[in-house]
């Protein structure tokens, strides 16, 4: 028990994806874990959530204990009630070939460093019917203990894969319509991108997304078959990335 644990103790000071290993936090993200086939290596519950994950899961180790001990051990004030560690699953790459097969939504994040912009990002994209995630370099770990909470599990239920330039340019290459959010002369305002796209979609959507502070590389903007933006008013040079990410994926993904 103490070495489990441990792994726990000021858990907001650790990262334990170093060592394999991710954070669940609460009954929801569990459970969608849990659905997508992940077992837990043990459990760390409240008196309140004991009975539930008794029922739930026999056979993985359980540990209950008083709510103000729980957030003493993680060093935070918890209210999810439980807490469950377990193996983090590895990220596959995409093959560029399964993208044209009819018509697909895809979010494509390219440098979006912050866990929790990352977590609302795949949370929305799943909400938005997107059919999956597609990782570019330099983006945070889709498992990490923050990104999985702002993701509410989503993350579980959402396919997510790595992507390089390389991917990206074959999926163009086999018929994809590659959409970069970018502020540039040559993108086109949100609300008039419509007269611009096909009237019948058969092929893949992507639309992807840059770093905040940097936006899209060069490299990745020149495989992108149109650029478009969402216009603000002047003082305000651009939004939170998850936001964007919110409102694009609405105008794009949302009709379809």
């Amino acid at each position: 028990m103490k070495s489990d644990l441990e792994l726990l103790s000021k858990l907001k000071e650790k990262d334990l994806a170093r060592q394999g290993l991710m954070v669940l936090e609460g009954r929801l993200v569990i459970e969608k874990a849990l659905e997508s086939g992940i077992v837990p290596r043990f459990i760390v519950c409240t008196e309140a959530e004991r009975l539930h994950w008794e029922a739930r899961l026999s056979s993985v180790a359980l540990y209950v204990m008083p709510h103000d001990e729980l957030c003493q051990l993680v060093d935070f004030k918890f209210h999810r009630g439980a807490l469950a560690v377990a193996d983090m699953p590895d990220l596959q790459g995409f093959e560029a070939a399964g993208a044209g097969v009819g018509q697909r939504l895809y979010l494509c994040l390219w440098g979006v460093t912050d866990p929790s912009n990352l977590g609302a990002l795949i949370r929305t994209a799943a909400g938005l019917g997107a059919d999956g995630i597609l990782l570019g370099p330099g983006c945070a770990n889709p498992f990490y203990r923050k990104a999985l909470r702002a993701s509410m599990g989503t993350v579980f239920r959402l396919p997510v894969w790595k992507v390089d330039r390389d991917v990206i340019a074959a999926c163009a290459k086999s018929g994809s319509l590659i959409i970069g959010a970018a502020l540039s002369e040559r993108a086109i305002p949100i609300g008039r991108l419509e007269e611009t796209l096909p009237a019948a979609l058969n092929d893949s959507l992507i639309l992807v997304l840059g770093n905040e502070g940097y936006g899209l590389p060069y490299e990745v903007l020149s495989l992108c078959s149109l650029e478009v933006c969402i216009p603000m008013v002047r003082g305000v040079d651009s939004l939170n990335v998850a936001v964007a990410g919110g409102i694009l994926m609405y105008e794009l993904f949302g009709e379809r």
